[in-house]
């Protein structure tokens, strides 16, 4: 018997909740939505005593969607969710930026994931890395004369993510090494937030040049 993930059902059903997902302004990684759909499938065979295969066609994509929605209501209640839940990119203007800049949000990025992975902010660090490879790609894609254009919705969404990954370390003990010992990752922390204040502006101030 084929393995009910990879018939056309199970892939149509993923493809319809992330479809659903969108119309909620949110855009979720295929991995995690297929993910929980498998899941629901799972529990929905095991419930009425069926093949997955056939438990398939019992499980909707707004049900899937919603168990994605909840967890995310849950992560804004301090909840952390598994979810790489990201708002959909509306903006798709480009900017031509210097690379020598776009190096450095590259290290702000990859900066600002890594705190957000050490203190369990999945979704966060996910986002950043994405963003990484993004500025990444198209350093190596579009480089020509010291410059590269970038998404404006790229330079928004890392001032924003740098900008409060800086605020939880400021405000709500982030930790480069949040083992509960000191052993001076305390300095290195406060040293940290204004380097990435610093990161945060620069994005803003190269996406200000499309409206300038």
């Amino acid at each position: 018997m084929a393995d009910p993930l990879d018939t056309l059902p199970f892939k149509t059903l993923v493809a319809q909740a992330g479809a659903v997902l969108l119309t909620h302004g949110v855009e979720v990684e295929a991995t995690s939505v297929r993910g929980v759909t498998a899941h629901l499938v799972e529990v929905m065979a095991q419930r009425i005593g069926m093949d997955q295969e056939e438990a398939v066609h019992l499980v909707t994509p707004e049900a899937v969607a919603e168990i994605i929605m909840k967890a995310a209501r849950e992560e804004d209640q301090g909840v952390s969710s598994p979810h790489a839940m990201r708002p959909v990119r509306i903006e798709d203007r480009t900017v031509s930026a210097p690379v020598e800049s776009l190096g450095h949000l590259v290290m702000a990025a990859s900066q600002a994931g890594k705190y957000a992975a050490l203190n369990d902010d999945g979704a966060a660090a996910a986002h950043l890395l994405d963003l990484a490879t993004e500025i990444g790609a198209a350093l190596v894609e579009n480089h020509a004369y010291g410059a590269t254009e970038i998404s404006v919705g790229v330079l928004d969404e890392l001032a924003e993510l740098v900008g409060a990954v800086a605020d939880q370390v400021e405000t709500s003990g982030w930790s480069i090494c949040p083992c509960g010992d000191d052993h001076g990752q305390h300095a290195v922390d406060a040293g940290t937030v204004p380097v990435m204040r610093h990161h945060a502006a620069l994005a803003r101030d190269l996406r200000e040049q499309v409206d300038g």
